[in-house]
């Protein structure tokens, strides 16, 4: 490994950036964990309404309340 260039020798002895290839690395790691995330939320919004919405038409039989 040469440290004075940031660059690894792989079996072929074609250099490869390594910075440049962590770097890619990390985009990929943070994507998905960003699209992880929007899943998760999505997924906990759509309980939130699915309970909301068994718990009306469970109690109020699908009509509104009076306050509302």
């Amino acid at each position: 490994m040469s440290s004075e260039k940031n660059e690894l020798v792989t079996q072929a002895e074609t250099l490869i950036d390594e910075a440049a290839l962590f770097e890619r690395i990390s985009e990929i790691i943070e994507n998905r964990k960003a699209y992880a995330g929007a899943y998760a939320n999505r997924e906990i919004v759509l309980m939130y309404w699915e309970v909301g919405d068994y718990i009306n038409s469970v109690v109020l039989d699908g009509e509104r309340a009076a306050y509302g």
